[in-house]
């Protein structure tokens, strides 16, 4: 991933949301950064973060540290890498965004920029710079294969999500989130004409709703996934 040709430092934004997977996203961001010619060790304006969900205690964090001005009026960099993100800390950083701190840039690290709301994804420059899974070469085509399993199967397809024990619950969470994605793409794939284009844009809602859900604070996967199982139709 080089990001250096997706963003101008000329003509740098307050913020950005960058799609992609977390190690070689930050890879990215750090060597764009340096080829600013801004440090990314030993210096008091770097300031990098990772969360499996970022809080609003975070959020409010942002806002303070984004507030103080560099040292000899430098740049003030923050990378900060999550995977999920509640309301409430939405719309905390909503408010650091709208009142930018004069130098202060904002990279966010996310693997979809759709679990974040409208608001907040409108205040930021949005980076696409790889596909935001990994291709079916390497993945396995598990929407496609989803769509056309029975039932039986489809349980075990999402079995190792829906019993992730508590310590595998974030790889679970992006797991599923990588799945959801496999799975939409299925769906806008598939011939519509033996169940019906009604059937599939029900299921599409379904599908863009998990994805939302999994930015809630304890959202069920088990539920979640078990409802795609019984409703998306199946694929002749």
């Amino acid at each position: 991933m080089d990001l250096r040709t997706h963003i101008n430092v000329e003509r740098l934004s307050h913020a950005y949301v960058v799609e992609g997977e977390r190690e070689a996203g930050l890879a990215a961001l750090r060597e764009l950064v340096e080829s600013f010619g801004i440090a990314t060790k030993a210096n008091p304006d770097y300031h990098e973060y990772e969360y499996d969900a970022l809080l609003i205690e975070h959020a409010q964090g942002l806002r303070r540290e984004q507030g103080m001005y560099g040292a000899e009026g430098a740049k003030k960099i923050f990378i900060v890498a999550f995977n999920a993100i509640f309301h409430e800390a939405q719309n905390a950083l909503l408010k650091t965004l709208e009142e930018p701190t004069e130098h202060t840039h904002f990279f966010f690290l996310v693997r979809s920029s759709e679990i974040l709301l409208p608001t907040v994804r409108s205040r930021m420059q949005i980076i696409r710079s790889q596909p935001l899974i990994r291709s079916t070469e390497q993945n396995g085509d598990a929407g496609t294969a989803f769509l056309h399993a029975t039932l039986s199967e489809r349980m075990n397809m999402i079995e190792p999500m829906t019993k992730a024990k508590t310590d595998n619950k974030p790889k679970a969470k992006e797991d599923m989130r990588n799945f959801l994605e496999l799975l939409e793409q299925a769906l806008y794939r598939a011939p519509k004409g033996a169940v019906g284009d009604a059937a599939f844009t029900d299921a599409l809602r379904d599908v863009i709703t998990a994805k939302r859900y999994l930015s809630d604070r304890s959202p069920s996967l088990k539920l979640l996934l078990e409802h795609l199982a019984l409703t998306v139709p199946r694929a002749s």
